[in-house]
């Protein structure tokens, strides 16, 4: 398990997580306003899909602002490169600077840190992004297809050798049974480590994984504010509903 404030990871059911999508500070604002009231406990901001910066203090600047617009919400920041699915390409170096400048506004309580730049980076900036109380969601996406359970299982390792607090893998399927693999990853991880993971499936096919979280033992979900950030997210208030009804009773189990 894994405290964050008031949040617990892996007791009970998944935790939620909407993302910020808004290319403008104003739209920002508002979707932060909204999210503020929805039953997200966790708000991504993805700030790769922000227009309106120059530089990476300005990226930082809004963070203050959602800060103050989300008193009672965990704010993960998210700067999605393009290699991973994401709006814009960094070089190492850039990716590495603003990464530490979000830790070290210390307005965070969770930063997304893709695996394969950890991989370059080295385990000194993960040390470095801990040192000023952030927590680290590792990630890797494949939206080519599923990887192989062997390589799941070995990226699950390396995101536990480098500490990350949480690790994170979205991939999309091409069939029914790339799904089903990817909701049995976490039951056999758990024979190699106990890093607390989320896994899931993108696409309408994978939409079974993102409802079914509980059961396959993931430690969050997400759901979409407006605009959905990856394939196959269901709206906030629908995935809200979904896991409470699906919710496991231990004494059934």
């Amino acid at each position: 398990m894994l405290q964050i404030k008031e949040v617990t990871f892996g007791l009970g059911r998944p935790k939620l997580v909407v993302p910020l999508t808004a290319k403008n500070q104003t739209t920002l604002v508002e979707q932060a306003k909204i999210a503020q009231n929805s039953a997200a406990q966790i708000v991504e901001w993805r700030a790769d899909l922000f227009d309106e910066y120059e530089t990476f203090e300005e990226i930082v600047a809004q963070l203050a602002i959602l800060r103050q617009e989300l008193p009672n919400k965990l704010l993960l920041f998210t700067f999605r490169t393009q290699s991973e699915g994401g709006a814009r390409q960094l070089s190492l170096s850039d990716y590495e600077k603003l990464c530490l400048l979000v830790a070290k506004s210390r307005q965070v309580d969770l930063i997304d840190l893709e695996l394969r730049h950890v991989e370059f980076l080295g385990r000194g900036f993960v040390q470095a992004i801990k040192h000023e109380h952030v927590y680290i969601v590792m990630s890797a996406h494949y939206f080519d297809g599923t990887p192989k359970d062997g390589h799941l299982l070995f990226q699950i390792g390396l995101m536990n050798q480098f500490q990350a607090d949480i690790g994170k893998i979205a991939a999309m399927p091409d069939t029914l049974s790339d799904v089903l693999r990817m909701m049995m990853i976490i039951e056999r991880a758990k024979g190699l480590n106990q890093l607390p993971l989320a896994m899931m499936s993108m696409g309408d096919l994978g939409k079974i994984s993102r409802v079914g979280s509980e059961a396959m033992g993931s430690v969050f979900t997400f759901g979409a504010l407006e605009e959905v950030s990856a394939p196959g997210q269901i709206p906030i208030e629908d995935m809200s509903r979904f896991i409470e009804r699906l919710a496991i009773k231990k004494d059934e189990v």
